[in-house]
């Protein structure tokens, strides 16, 4: 449904066939006739639009954006594939006192599949984030149950948790372009690597894209002054303080710990969560919601400034979908 979303997929993986379509509205049939023309399915593979599932919103569990997950179990049941992967906020494990979760799962033993759930923390995957989300995982037989997930942020001498720093300490002084100068592509790196993970982030690039923060008002740049690293807007003096919102926005990234989850809404200060640069006076560019994501420096977001940090927010830190790539390979070999 969203054509920006659609034209970074398919700018980033060329070789791969990308439909701009509903999945409400798409047949299987036709996929079939037009595209899979007889081969196997390997897998299924997304995460269906979660919002009236999340602890932010009402949980409404009539919300018609939660019926995509149906939709999702419909494609599984008709493709018949080896195995499916279907990624949610945590917040789903409590809808109707765990009646979702519960229901989904019947539904997918219904049509032949064994599911299981698990929750995995992105920081255990080698990404510098406390990102919690749910997995359902599942195959036709009862090879599920011998998936192991490991743990890979103890590989290659990497520290238990990758820290905000292990992630920018390399761009942390460049100032990043705004909306007076975002024309330019492209920024000079001015360091080498300091890190193994800005080394595998800088692989593939030999400049620096996507570094684009919001413009600030004074007002808002002087009450970011006033925040130190690991605080938030409980820690303002009181004349700065708003009087509304949440109590965790206006959130500072602490250089010597793991960023708190990346959201859809990374590019905003005043939303909630911990969006503020460790050290400049401002909100953190694409590029470093990026990283902190895990996406290499050479991935390139499309659309506006806010739909592409929804892109970088919304997406699984593709270091953890690896991790799951590789133990699911294992079971199903």
């Amino acid at each position: 449904m969203e054509k920006n979303y659609f034209e970074s997929y398919k700018f980033n993986h060329p070789k791969s066939l990308n439909l701009n379509e509903d999945i409400t509205k798409l047949k299987c049939e036709k996929m079939d006739d037009t595209y899979i023309r007889g081969k196997q399915v390997e897998g299924i593979i997304g995460g269906p639009p979660c919002i009236g599932f999340s602890t932010v919103g009402n949980r409404r569990p009539d919300d018609p954006r939660n019926m995509l997950v149906f939709f999702f179990i419909k494609w599984v049941e008709h493709f018949k594939p080896s195995f499916f992967v279907m990624e949610n906020v945590k917040g789903i494990l409590t809808m109707g006192k765990g009646q979702v979760v519960e229901k989904i799962k019947k539904m997918y033993n219904d049509i032949g599949y064994k599911c299981k759930t698990q929750v995995l923390l992105a920081a255990e995957y080698g990404v510098p984030q406390l990102r919690e989300r749910v997995f359902f995982i599942g195959t036709k037989d009862n090879r599920i149950q011998n998936l192991k997930i490991k743990k890979t942020n103890h590989e290659n001498s990497l520290p238990p948790f990758l820290k905000v720093k292990d992630a920018f300490s390399d761009i942390l002084d460049i100032t990043p372009l705004n909306k007076s100068n975002r024309k330019k592509l492209e920024l000079d790196y001015n360091e080498l690597p300091k890190t193994k993970y800005q080394e595998f982030l800088r692989k593939n690039s030999d400049k620096l894209y996507d570094h684009v923060a919001p413009d600030h008002s004074e007002k808002v740049i002087e009450r970011i002054a006033h925040i130190e690293q690991g605080q938030n807007h409980a820690s303002l003096p009181k004349r700065f303080q708003l009087k509304g919102g949440y109590p965790n926005i206006y959130g500072r990234l602490h250089l010597d710990k793991p960023a708190d989850t990346i959201t859809g809404n990374c590019g905003c200060v005043s939303a909630p969560g911990r969006f503020i640069h460790p050290t400049q006076d401002r909100a953190i560019s694409i590029r470093e919601a990026a990283r902190l994501q895990s996406f290499p420096d050479d991935y390139w977001f499309f659309g506006s400034m806010r739909d592409r940090y929804k892109q970088i927010g919304n997406a699984v830190p593709p270091l953890l979908a690896k991790a799951i790539a590789k133990a699911i390979r294992k079971v199903i070999k």
